[in-house]
This record gives structure tokens, sequence and C-alpha cells, in this order.
């Protein structure tokens, strides 16, 4: 099994240590954990505080990103 992995900015900033346990368990049950380099701001705190105009490219790009770690 292979899965793409998407840490949160929040949780990246609060909570480093969270993304690297999972990708151990991930890897210890045997998960190949894929971290796409070109992840960026999904755009989730700005829709949620009303700024939608500037989140829609941001979840457009994460869409992309994510949407190409699919195997056909």
């Amino acid at each position: 099994m292979r899965v793409a992995l998407f840490l949160t900015c929040v949780n990246d900033t609060l909570y480093p240590d969270t993304g690297r346990a999972v990708v151990k368990l991930l890897t210890r049950l045997g998960v190949e954990v894929d971290f796409p380099m070109a992840q960026t701001c999904c755009g989730q705190a700005h829709y949620n505080t009303g700024y939608r105009h500037e989140a829609e490219p941001l979840a457009r790009h994460f869409s992309d990103v994510f949407g190409s770690t699919r195997r056909s």
C-alpha cells in the first residue's frame, strides 16, 4: 500500500513530532509513504477566516499536487 501524506501547517508548526510519528508507524506497518515536496498551504485557514478568493489558488494547487500522486 502507498499513501501520500499531507501535514497541515498548524500541525507542522505546533506538533511537528506527530508527522514523524505517523511516518514511522505507517512504515512499520509496511505502508510506503510519499511526501509530495510540492505541497504548500492548502488554503483552509484562508477559507475559514473569510478570505475565500485568496484560498482558491491554494486549494487548486493542493488538488493538483495530491491528484498527481494517484496511481492508475
